[in-house]
């Protein structure tokens, strides 16, 4: 074989596995006739396949979140989250197709919220300098913007690199500039903040936010207005209450106070635009999924750090506790692994398009892995099951629909392949006439498009008539002959005679 199988994905019931298991099977017996799932070169920049490469891989690139009881003891779980650049290919379409089926799935699976991206250059808390370096944060109301007093990153964010975690929520040491009007806001450390949104980073505004009051109340940060019914005086009763969402008049604001919020909205936005410190932009996010368990072992061959979680996995610090761990990877870390080494044909559960299909996918991206899978075999479960001859039930599963629509086996089907199974028996033993026609039959065409596309259901109905003209003592062509015995092997794993040529169907479905 020149492709290796994966199968991906949980599955609905035992006929569904055993679906599954026939459909795998074939794709391997297809793999040992045909060069069409050849592997493309790797780019230079490619990773490590093995499963702890990939993970340092993703720690370098900031897309590993930890999760854990015990910080100190363990276990630690390590999750993906793809990066936004990585989202936005999926959704978008500007990535290799996986197939048009198959991508629309996955774009609809994802999650949308329109926005903005605001760039918050990082700066010197003494001098005010910026060092050329910006916070990336995603925001769907930014009409009190200039209210904000602080920005939030989850504990693995990229921006935290070369620190020690501390105990949660704590301020980083680091400072950013407001881009509206250059005051420094701290950035603070917090679990609320959910790394599968947006950047991982956003921005605190007490006075407009219940969630981000709540905060400030536990942390002391200042609760500032910049939206209000009216301008407040020194008179109390004047004095604003919060949390003010989405309502009043622009305040504190300079040249824009009065507008309504709405205006803000865009005059704000079309400042941050100008300057170079904004994008429109809309969020794509899915969540995050686990890729493995590291538990403490004093025979583990991994270094690991409480401290540093996940960036252990790169950075190595003297002075921070490290400690022995083994690791045990899920089946999607092994797969991501797998698929990094080679592009494979993938059979999966068509439930798991938009799960774990998407998710190997997106992992691909974010280790710079750009081809596409040799091909991708979604399967639909079965809908009932009559009894069948168990020698033919796995060609009964393959031949009754194609693999992603759902099935039901009968066991009229199970008696026609086991009258055609006879017919091959006869092609074998070369008791057939032979026309020595050199130009390639229809039968043959339909057998290449049928199995290049692993329509197993297609290619067995294709080669019907042939089994008839056997039958009946007829006479068929040799591709004829060839492009039956190639479909009786791949679908019902037949036995293929020595001698029997290919080329034919190898041009069609390399093409």
């Amino acid at each position: 074989m020149t492709s290796k199988v994966l199968t991906i994905g949980a599955l609905a019931n035992d006929l569904h596995e055993r679906r599954v298991e026939a459909v795998t099977a074939a794709c391997e017996r297809l793999g040992v006739l045909f060069d069409f799932a050849k592997p493309a070169p790797a780019p230079a920049s490619a990773p490590a396949t093995s499963a702890t490469g990939l993970l340092r891989a993703l720690a370098s690139a900031g897309r590993l979140a930890v999760s854990t009881d015990d910080e100190h003891a363990g276990p630690w779980t390590v999750a993906y989250t793809p990066s936004p650049k990585a989202l936005a290919a999926v959704a978008k379409g500007s990535t290799s197709s996986w197939g048009a089926r198959l991508d629309a799935k996955q774009q609809k699976a994802l999650r949308r919220a329109p926005g903005a991206v605001f760039r918050l250059p990082f700066a010197d808390p003494v001098t005010g300098a910026t060092s050329g370096d910006a916070l990336a944060t995603f925001t769907t109301d930014w009409s009190p913007f200039t209210a904000a007093c602080a920005v939030a990153v989850h504990p693995d964010h990229e921006a935290l690199a070369g620190t020690e975690l501390r105990r949660r929520p704590y301020f980083s040491g680091r400072f950013v500039r407001h881009p509206l009007h250059g005051d420094l806001l701290p950035v603070w450390v917090a679990d609320w903040v959910k790394p599968e949104f947006g950047t991982g980073a956003v921005i605190v505004n007490p006075a407009h936010s219940a969630a981000d009051l709540e905060f400030a109340l536990t942390t002391g940060l200042p609760v500032r207005f910049g939206l209000g019914p009216h301008e407040p005086g020194a008179d109390p009763a004047s004095w604003l209450t919060p949390p003010i969402i989405r309502t009043g008049q622009v305040i504190r604001a300079g040249r824009h106070d009065g507008r309504s919020h709405e205006e803000a909205f865009d005059a704000y936005l079309s400042d941050l635009l100008e300057s170079g410190h904004a994008d429109r932009a809309e969020s794509f996010s899915l969540g995050r999924v686990p890729l493995a368990v590291f538990t403490a072992d004093s025979a583990g061959d991994l270094h690991w750090s409480p401290a540093l979680r996940a960036r252990s996995l790169i950075e190595r610090d003297a002075k921070v506790p490290m400690v022995s761990a083994s690791m045990q990877g899920t089946s999607l870390l092994v797969a991501a692994a797998e698929f990094a080494a080679g592009a494979p044909v993938i059979v999966c559960s068509t439930d798991a398009v938009g799960t774990d299909l998407l998710w190997l996918r997106l992992l691909m991206l974010d280790l710079d892995v750009h081809r596409p899978p040799a091909l991708v075999v979604p399967v639909a479960r079965v809908g009932s099951a009559q009894t069948v001859d168990p020698q033919w039930m796995d060609g009964s599963l393959l031949v009754s629909g194609p693999p992603h629509e759902t099935v039901s086996v009968k066991a009229q089907m199970g008696e026609q392949i086991g009258r055609i199974a006879k017919d091959h028996a006869a092609a074998v033993a070369g008791s057939v006439e032979s026309d020595d026609t050199p130009s390639q039959s229809q039968v043959a065409g339909q057998v290449a498009a049928a199995l290049a596309a692993a329509d197993f259901a297609a290619a067995f109905k294709a080669v019907g008539p042939t089994a008839k003209t056997i039958r009946r003592g007829g006479t068929i062509d040799e591709s004829e002959r060839a492009a039956f015995l190639i479909a009786l092997f791949v679908v019902l794993g037949l036995p293929l005679p020595e001698g029997v040529s290919v080329d034919r169907l190898q041009v069609a479905i390399t093409s």
